[in-house]
């Protein structure tokens, strides 16, 4: 058996390895660590001090030139829309500076937007009778997109803001806008000309403006209203592209939230570039909030109008930061002398130095 002389002699042991380490932490190797920390914690400042006036640097850079695309973006979209009709839908969560900006560049850009449709929250939780959706359902041209039986309401929307009517029925989409309206799932916006009479013709382009859905780093408890949001504004966005009107949808997210998850853009514009028949089919935005963001998603939709798609802006699958020009629309601007408009949106030596 181990006895009492064994376990002193170990706290001896003991005692004397701890007064030898405070007596050499105190003198000897007390200057070499406190003299490497201080180095370090030096140079660290140093880095810190130098990241930070880089950090302005570029900062000051990027806001200049964001401003200089503000400013040149006037002249870069003029004439691409002349006389187009346009119909913009807002999102639930679209910041509104962003949605005032882009209608003065659409309207810079010739076009005209006929109508501004509002969509409440309700509408990304699906929140409407049953019976008055397929009341509507029986007017409209609704396509059928959703899974399940009967029309969707995104599909509904779809149907509404395109003024689908069905055979035989004339007016029926500006009577579901009405019933829409009434329900609070939207909030109509009729452009009046200088005569104050309201155009309701159905439009020639639509642009659908989101925001607010995650593409990734979903908390626990929330996946199940997320899914639902994103399932409704599909239905909107599949329902749209089968009614066969040019289509923009465009988000802001991966300029001013880049270090986010998911590099900040937007679930709806990411889903759309991943799925192949919706990819080749409707042109995607993913940087609203800039004024190169602003740009793309007008020549986008001009370019929409030429039966090209694109995808633009700062995302993981954007094809450029902004399509090229388009033909200028309904314009007898003589070309003599400049270069021939773009045939493209991305030409193939862009797209291949590209990196997003």
């Amino acid at each position: 058996m181990i006895d009492f002389r064994y376990h002193l002699v170990s706290l001896v042991a003991v005692f004397i390895a701890l007064a030898i380490g405070i007596v050499l932490g105190a003198g000897p190797l007390r200057e070499g660590i406190s003299e490497t920390l201080d180095e370090e914690v030096g140079q660290l400042r140093t880095e810190r001090t130098e990241l930070r006036r880089e950090l302005e640097v570029q900062s000051q850079q990027a806001a200049a030139k964001d401003e200089a695309v503000d400013l040149l973006s006037p002249r870069g979209v003029a004439g691409t829309l002349n006389g187009t009709r346009v119909t913009m839908v807002v999102l639930p969560g679209a910041d509104r500076n962003d949605v005032a900006l882009l209608e003065d560049r659409l309207s810079e850009a010739g076009g005209v937007l006929a109508l501004q449709v509002e969509v409440d929250e309700s509408f990304d939780a699906a929140e409407i009778d049953d019976g008055i959706l397929e009341g509507l359902a029986g007017t409209l041209e609704v396509p059928d997109v959703a899974e399940g039986e009967g029309a969707s309401l995104g599909a509904v929307l779809a149907a509404t803001v395109a003024g689908a009517d069905r055979d035989g029925e004339v007016g029926a989409w500006l009577a579901a806008g009405e019933r829409l309206e009434d329900e609070g799932i939207v909030d109509l916006r009729w452009q009046e000309d200088q005569a104050q009479v309201t155009d309701r013709r159905a439009p020639e382009a639509l642009l659908v403006v989101g925001s607010g859905v995650p593409a990734d780093g979903l908390e626990a408890g929330e996946e199940q209203a997320e899914q639902t949001r994103l399932q409704t504004r599909l239905d909107l966005v599949r329902a749209l592209d089968a009614l066969g009107l040019p289509l923009v949808v465009a988000a802001a997210g991966t300029e001013s939230q880049a270090l986010a998850d998911g590099g900040g853009e937007d679930g709806l514009v990411q889903t759309i570039r991943r799925e192949g028949d919706l990819r080749g089919a409707v042109s995607t935005v993913d940087d609203l909030e800039s004024a190169s963001g602003r740009a793309a998603a007008v020549l986008g939709l001009a370019w929409e109008l030429q039966e090209e798609t694109g995808h633009y802006g700062l995302g993981e699958q954007a094809e450029a930061p902004v399509p090229a020009p388009p033909p200028l629309r309904l314009s007898s601007t003589r070309s003599s002398g400049l270069e021939p408009p773009a045939t493209e949106p991305v030409p193939d030596d862009a797209a291949a130095t590209t990196d997003p």
